[in-house]
């Protein structure tokens, strides 16, 4: 891994946890790919529901008050 010169001495003059900020990067990171690759895989059924909404209404439609 390699990291710029000037912004690693920022990061140690301001005393930044770089272990812990990496750590946070790569979770967020990977948590974003992982939901992306779901709804990738999943997009057909998405539209899918739709069309059966369009055509068919919501299953609650029922039980609207108003």
């Amino acid at each position: 891994m390699t990291v710029a010169p000037e912004l690693c001495e920022q990061a140690r003059r301001a005393k930044l946890n770089l272990s812990a900020i990496l750590t946070c990067a790569l979770q967020a990171e990977l948590k974003r790919l992982e939901a992306q690759k779901w709804k990738n895989e999943n997009i057909e059924g998405f539209n899918q529901l739709n069309r059966n909404n369009e055509e068919y209404g919501l299953l609650s439609d029922k039980y609207k008050g108003f």
